[in-house]
């Protein structure tokens, strides 16, 4: 497995200001990591893998490509079955409805 920040594994980020991206490339470039920075203001910041590698021991796994390996999801609804009924109200399986 190629390590995070690298040409392979580059380090992933995106902020909210275009300051906080030139900060977050400035620690990249100072440590020697190849990474991939963007600036989306309408999205939430997220630097997990950036506080990986500044901090790895306040994870219990490596960061992985989409995320983090053993992550629990919680969902905020149940998961439809697909032999369930379909929650656009059809009356129909969900298998037969919007699951296609």
């Amino acid at each position: 497995m190629a390590k995070l920040g690298t040409k392979k594994k580059p380090v992933r980020f995106h902020v909210q200001t275009e300051e906080r991206l030139h900060e977050l490339a400035s620690i990249c470039d100072n440590n020697g990591w190849i990474f991939i920075g963007g600036f989306e203001p309408e999205n939430p910041e997220d630097i997990r893998e950036v506080e990986y590698l500044l901090n790895p021991k306040a994870f219990k796994s490596q960061p992985c490509m989409d995320g983090f390996d053993n992550m629990t999801i919680v969902r905020e609804n149940p998961k439809i079955g697909r032999n369930d009924l379909c929650p656009c109200g059809s009356g129909k399986k969900y298998k037969k409805c919007c699951m296609k």
